[in-house]
């Protein structure tokens, strides 16, 4: 769009007409940070990985919208993938190979 081009959430403009976000509860918000970026940094906790930026999104969010996405957001043992070890997650990831028995994660 070039320097200093803004688009108010309120507002349409023709080259986008009918896209969005025009509201801070918008899906990029409400769903794709407590979804999305709320299981990547789950993984990288669980993988010793740091997310710096991703956090960082998560906080904006929360903050934007007043709710607390690290509390709210999914988590790993929703999806069903928080009792898997590294080497089970890339083979369910890679070949479908599920181990659907549980342990007690630390």
């Amino acid at each position: 769009m070039g320097d200093g081009a803004s688009a108010p959430f309120d507002e349409q403009f023709p080259m986008a007409f009918g896209t969005g976000p025009f509201s801070i509860q918008d899906r990029y918000v409400t769903e794709d940070i407590p979804v999305g970026c709320h299981i990547y940094h789950e993984l990288g906790q669980k993988f010793g990985v740091k997310t710096p930026v991703i956090d960082s999104i998560i906080t904006l969010g929360s903050a934007m919208v007043g709710i607390d996405f690290d509390q709210t957001g999914v988590n790993l043992k929703e999806l069903g993938i928080g009792h898997l070890d590294r080497a089970e997650l890339l083979d369910y990831l890679e070949n479908g190979n599920y181990n659907g028995n549980y342990k007690e994660e630390a």
